[in-house]
C-alpha cells in the first residue's frame, strides 16, 4: 500500500537532503583544501630550508662553487628521491645527445665501448660506414692509447681517455689498437678516425640456408625503414622462415617498434599502456595483411622494454616461438619532458601489456625453449662461421623454425 506524505513534510525532507549534501560537499572541499595547504606549507618549509642552507654555504664555504654542477645536483637529487629506477634528469647537452640517438643519427667516431678489466677501452660495436669502420676498427678491439697517450697514463685514467671519444663533429682522434688474432697473437696498430654524423645501423640481416635472419639492436627513428628493407630483401631472396634476434636489445622508441612490426602483423591492437587515470593502445599496426610464415625470436637477460614487446607481439599475434634465456622484465613506459633551458626529466608514466600475454614488468618473458650460450662466449668477436658453430641459441632457433608447420 502506498503512503502519502504532505507537501510540507516533502519540502522539509528536501531541505534536509540539501543540507546533508552541502555538509558532505563542504567537508570534502575542506579536506582537499587542508591537504593542499599542508602540501604548500611543506614545500615552503623545504624551500626555506634549502635557501637557508645555500646562504650558510655561500657565507662560510672556503671552496669555489660550480653553479651548473650545484643546480644539476639539486635536480638529480629530486629524481633520486622519487624511487623510480628508470627516472632520470638530463642536462641540455645530454638531452640533445639523446634526441640525436633516438633519431637514429649520431655524431661521433661510430663506436660503442666499455671499460676492460685492465682499465683500457674495449670496443663493443662499430657502425657500418663510420670513420672507425672505414679505418678497420672492429668489435673486440682494445684501445690502449688515445692521441698518443696511454689510457691508464691519463690523470683520470679510463674516464678521461674515453671522454675524448665523445667529441664534436670534425674532430680527429688517433686510436692505438690492440687486437688478438685467431692464433691468439696480439697485434698492435694505430688509426686516425674523425668524428662525423652517421646513421645508426640497428638492423642487420642475412640468409642462413632457407631461413631469413634479422638482428635488431635497438628501436630508433631509423629502425622501421631498416627493418622493412631487411624483411623485403630476405623475402626476395626466398626466405621460407624468419628468425629475429633481439638479444641485448634494451628497447628504444615505442613508435619505432610500431613502425617495425607494422609490416609483419597486419591490422590489430598490439600493446596497451595503463596510465595513472586511463588506458590506451600505444602500439597499433595498420597493414592490411600480415606475413604468414614460421617465425622464432631469440631473447636473453638483456632483452628489455621494446625488445620484450617485440618478442611478445610476434608470440601473441604471429605464433612465433621464443628461444634463449628469460628476458629482463622492463614492462613500463617513460615519458621525457623538456624543461626550460633545454634540460629534461624522464619519469615512468605507465605499465605496458599485451592482450594475450598481459603484463611482464618485473617478471620478463620465459622462452618456449630455454637455451644457454656456452660459458664465456662473446658473440661480438666471432666470425659468421664461428657463430654458426658456437651460438647455441641461434642454432636452436633455426632448428625450431624449420620444424614449424
Amino acid at each position: 500500500m502506498n503512503k502519502k506524505i504532505s507537501l510540507g513534510i516533502a519540502i522539509g525532507l528536501m531541505a534536509l537532503v540539501a543540507a546533508a549534501t552541502f555538509i558532505i560537499t563542504y567537508n570534502y572541499s575542506m579536506k582537499v583544501f587542508n591537504n593542499t595547504v599542508k602540501s604548500v606549507s611543506e614545500k615552503e618549509e623545504v624551500y626555506t630550508k634549502l635557501s637557508e642552507m645555500d646562504k650558510y654555504v655561500r657565507a662560510n664555504y672556503i671552496g669555489t662553487l660550480d653553479e651548473n654542477m650545484l643546480m644539476n645536483s639539486i635536480m638529480e637529487g629530486y629524481i633520486d628521491g622519487i624511487s623510480d629506477e628508470y627516472a632520470d634528469y638530463y642536462t641540455a647537452d645530454e638531452y640533445a645527445e639523446i634526441l640525436r640517438q633516438d633519431s637514429g643519427v649520431t655524431i661521433g667516431l661510430g663506436i660503442t665501448w666499455e671499460k676492460e678489466n685492465s682499465g683500457y677501452i674495449k670496443v663493443l660495436s662499430v657502425n657500418e660506414g663510420s670513420s672507425s669502420a672505414n679505418a678497420g676498427v672492429a668489435a673486440g678491439d682494445i684501445i690502449t692509447a688515445v692521441n698518443n697517450t696511454d689510457v691508464i697514463a691519463y690523470e683520470g685514467g679510463y674516464d678521461e681517455a674515453s671522454a675524448l671519444l665523445n667529441c664534436t663533429e670534425g674532430t680527429k682522434v688517433k686510436l692505438h689498437i690492440k687486437r688478438v688474432n685467431q692464433q691468439g697473437i696480439s697485434e698492435f696498430f694505430a688509426v686516425d678516425v674523425v668524428s662525423e654524423k652517421t646513421e645508426i645501423v640497428s638492423v642487420t640481416s642475412r640468409m642462413i640456408d632457407n631461413v631469413g635472419y634479422i638482428k635488431v639492436t635497438a628501436f630508433n627513428g631509423k629502425t622501421p625503414d631498416q627493418f622493412r628493407s631487411a624483411i623485403n630483401g630476405l623475402l626476395e631472396s626466398g626466405a621460407e622462415a624468419l628468425v629475429f634476434d633481439v638479444r641485448d636489445n634494451a628497447g628504444g622508441l615505442i613508435e619505432a617498434l610500431q613502425g617495425s612490426i607494422d609490416c609483419i602483423l597486419g591490422d590489430r591492437d598490439v600493446v596497451t599502456a595503463k596510465f595513472m587515470n586511463k588506458e590506451e593502445v600505444v602500439v597499433k599496426t595498420t597493414e592490411a595483411e600480415k606475413i604468414s610464415m614460421p617465425m622464432t625470436v631469440i631473447i636473453n637477460g638483456n632483452t628489455a622494454s621494446c625488445g620484450e614487446l617485440f618478442a611478445l607481439a610476434l608470440k601473441d599475434e604471429a605464433d612465433a616461438q621464443i628461444v634463449g634465456a628469460q628476458s629482463f622484465g622492463k614492462g613500463v613506459m617513460q615519458y621525457t619532458h623538456k624543461l626550460n633551458g633545454g634540460a629534461a626529466v624522464k619519469v615512468t608514466v605507465a605499465t605496458l601489456s599485451t592482450a594475450k600475454s598481459g603484463e611482464f614488468n618485473g617478471t620478463g618473458i620465459k622462452p618456449h625453449f630455454d637455451v644457454a650460450l656456452p660459458a664465456d662466449t662473446d658473440l661480438s668477436v666471432l666470425s659468421e662461421e664461428e657463430i654458426m658453430q658456437q651460438d647455441t641459441q641461434l642454432l636452436k632457433a633455426i632448428e625450431v623454425v624449420q620444424t614449424i608447420k
